[in-house]
């Protein structure tokens, strides 16, 4: 059984398919965060497909993330019929990914990165990934670095917790029923 999942930017999108790496998961770039949201309602109502909006959560916040949680979520709720969804907010945004492998992120880049920098990567992943890639096209550069990223790095990127929903997720929509079940037997 497939697996969608929708992101909002095409290198957060290139980044999560090649850490995922399973054919059953499809990877779609909406471009933009409303787009991504009506993409996924579309997925669940039209193609009846599992699916994953995976978003930026730009917030550290409890409150807000919470906020966001509810107002998605119950877009979703309204669209998604019987067909299993999850909402995933990367905290902050999903480039944390890319600065949970140091050396991994290091090796792509092709330099070291200062240790300000990987610090406040804690906060603002993605305008600490712009300044790391400085001036030209971002998206250009950014797809290079994802795309340089070796087989060993992937697996400690894989580690990350909005990977590893993802790959529960998947998981649970693609056993079996049967195989779900917990069976109760008399003791």
């Amino acid at each position: 059984m497939n697996v969608f999942a929708i992101l909002d930017s095409m290198p957060a999108a290139r980044l999560v398919r090649r850490i995922i790496g399973d054919e059953s998961f499809e990877v779609f770039n909406a471009g933009e965060r409303s787009t991504a949201i009506m993409m996924a309602c579309g997925a669940l109502t039209r193609e009846l497909t599992p699916t994953v909006l995976l978003l930026d959560a730009d917030t550290l916040e409890h409150r807000m993330l919470t906020q966001s949680r509810l107002t998605v979520g119950g877009i979703l709720d309204r669209c998604h019929g019987r067909t299993p969804y999850r909402l995933i907010l990367a905290i902050p945004q999903v480039e944390a990914i890319l600065f949970s492998d140091r050396e991994g992120l290091e090796n792509a880049l092709g330099r070291a990165v200062a240790d300000l920098d990987w610090f406040e990567a804690r906060f603002r992943p993605r305008a600490v990934f712009r300044r790391l890639l400085g001036e030209g096209d971002f998206e250009e550069k950014a797809l290079t670095v994802i795309d340089a990223l070796d087989d060993v790095a992937l697996r400690r990127m894989a580690r990350h917790p909005v990977v590893r929903e993802i790959r529960s997720f998947m998981t649970e929509v693609q056993e079996p029923a049967a195989k779900r079940a917990r069976v109760r037997r008399a003791g």
